[in-house]
């Protein structure tokens, strides 16, 4: 029996007998805490009087035993066919060398023309990155995520956002696992009427599988759309377990990384009851793994048709500033929805929502006070404003007068570390 001929997949190989007419494609590889190396294979042929599927089952690539087992049941069914100890010896021994074996090692050369890393849509979505962005349920996480679907797939037109859209058209796929077609589908209409642009399509699928058991039809959906990003909707869904699992976390994010591409993961929210300050549900890897993660707001009074929504950014890029929040309002007609600007630090109730800097600049806006002043303005600690003082102070930017800080200067879209 010849060698075979194997291709790496997302989540596995194709080996293929060209001789033998036979291929098995080894699919969602898991490594076991004890040692254990097991996945998915299934085998198939291209020779005459054949069915073309063989088998297809759970298989142990580290143990002899199963190789014995399955080979036996195969030489019963197709023994003319191939010598199948040998050929299942072959698919374990380079399943496993490959598998073990890793990446290879790449020697990195700095040099003047290294580029940073790139955005898709500035400051939220970072090129070939996991970006997540969290919140309360009914925050409207799924409308807002149309709504960038829908600046990158129109660069021309950020709908007068303080947002950067990409260079060229960015083709998102919408990865479903809490709502419907129908629903996106609606939304989708209304928001390309509101906002005058054309009606175009916007690749979508319905999961059900959580992400690391679906990557190869995923792949599959990324290549053949063309996407770029892939908008998950929402984490809790695409994973498999108890969120709070340190190992579920990384199972996901493994997975996302085998995939390649630039994600945006919508989350819900946790409430720490000792500081009360608010984080992605579950784990804190889901929080480590994340390269830039924000959190938004949405004020909307009972009755209206209208909201507004604010984006803080709870954790910048590697080596990257926090970002000044991003706002929008969002109008909700019978049959549109319309986007415009909004203004985060102009509204009351997303005040908390800033950095404790950002909320002393605010409150000095409106005349100079004292150190306990904005304490009790702000409702914080007397050392968190102290520090906070410390800092603008030291920047520039307030300024003490007898017992009283004032500011030195209107407040800029400079971001704070």
């Amino acid at each position: 029996m010849n060698l075979p001929q194997i291709t790496a997949t997302v989540s596995g190989y194709i080996f293929s007998w060209e001789k033998e007419r036979l291929i098995a494609e080894i699919s969602r590889i898991h490594n076991h805490n004890d040692g254990r190396v097991t996945g998915e294979i299934a085998i198939s042929t291209t020779a005459p009087g054949y069915s073309p599927h063989l088998h297809q089952a759970q298989f142990n690539f580290s143990a002899s035993r199963s190789r014995n087992e399955l080979g036996r049941i195969l030489d019963e069914r197709y023994g003319k066919l191939a010598d199948w100890s040998t050929l299942l010896e072959q698919l374990c021994f380079y399943t496993l060398e490959r598998m073990r074996r890793g990446e290879p090692v790449v020697v990195l050369q700095p040099g003047d023309e290294i580029k940073p890393p790139e955005y898709l849509l500035e400051p939220l979505i970072l090129k070939n990155n996991p970006v997540i962005i969290f919140g309360d349920p009914g925050s409207a996480k799924s409308t807002m995520a149309l709504i960038l679907s829908q600046i990158m797939a129109h660069p021309d037109d950020n709908f007068g956002l303080d947002i950067t859209p990409p260079s060229h058209d960015v083709k998102c796929l919408y990865l479903d696992y809490e709502t419907d077609e129908d629903t996106l589908k609606w939304l989708l209409t209304k928001l390309q009427r509101g906002m005058g642009l054309p009606r175009a399509a916007l690749p979508y699928r319905r999961c059900a599988m959580p992400l690391a058991q679906d990557l190869d039809q995923i792949h599959r959906h990324i290549h053949d759309t063309g996407a770029e990003v892939i908008i998950i909707d929402s984490l809790g869904l695409a994973c498999a377990g108890d969120l709070k699992d340190p190992q579920v976390a990384l199972a996901f994010f493994s997975a996302l990384r085998q995939i390649r591409i630039t994600s945006l993961i919508l989350a819900h929210t946790a409430k720490n009851p000792e500081t009360k300050k608010k984080t992605i549900f579950g784990s804190v890897f889901f929080e480590a793994q994340a390269r830039s993660i924000w959190e938004v707001w949405k004020r909307q009074d009972v009755g209206e048709d209208e909201m507004d929504i604010a984006l803080f950014n709870r954790k910048p890029p590697p080596f990257q500033k926090l970002y000044p929040p991003v706002g929008m309002h969002i109008d909700f007609g019978l049959d549109t929805i319309s986007v415009s600007q909004a203004q985060p630090r102009t509204i009351s109730e997303f005040l908390a929502g800033l950095s404790t800097q950002m909320q002393i600049q605010e409150v000095l806006k409106h005349g100079a006070m004292s150190t306990k002043e904005i304490t009790d303005a702000l409702g914080t600690t007397r050392g968190a404003a102290d520090s906070a003082i410390k800092r603008l102070k030291d920047k520039g930017k307030i300024v003490k007068v007898i017992d009283k800080w004032g500011l030195v200067e209107t407040e800029t879209k400079e971001g704070f570390y």
